[in-house]
Order: structure tokens, then sequence, then C-alpha cells
């Protein structure tokens, strides 16, 4: 599972992690997969995000956050 970092325009930070990343015309959805069924574990409107990162371990153990491009309206990323 992928850990996302969520910076809010008001400066705050969420960090969740989640299988994939949606998008719909209003908002920004964290999704985990549980028995087969898609479960939103973060949703926040489209416009109070500044960014969305994506960590990742690096050979030596060490984490990187790397800036995610919002998928389209209707778009999903997901990493297993």
């Amino acid at each position: 599972m992928a850990l996302y970092r969520i910076r809010m325009n008001d400066g705050s930070l969420a960090t969740h992690g989640a299988v994939r990343v949606r998008t719909d015309a209003a908002n920004l959805y964290l999704e985990d997969q549980t028995a087969g069924a898609w479960r939103p574990v973060l949703d926040v409107r489209i416009d109070r995000v500044a960014g969305v990162q994506r960590r990742f371990t690096e050979n030596d153990g060490s984490w990187s956050w790397l800036d995610e491009t919002l998928p389209a309206p209707g778009g999903i990323r997901a990493w297993n």
C-alpha cells in the first residue's frame, strides 16, 4: 500500500495509506480495497488540495516524497 501526503491550501498536511487515488469533478479520493469492494480512506474537495505526494522507500531505507499529478476527473491511479 502506498503512502500519500496531501497538502491543503491552508498549509495543513494529511498522510494516509491507500491503494488508489481517484478524482471526480469536485473531490479527491484515496481508496483502499477490502473484500473486493473499494472504500474511501480520505475524501476532500479538490479546490482545497494544494498538492499530492507519494512516498518512495530508497534502497538504503530512506524515504523520498515525490509530487504526483492528480488524475483527470474519472481517472484512477493505482499501485498494488
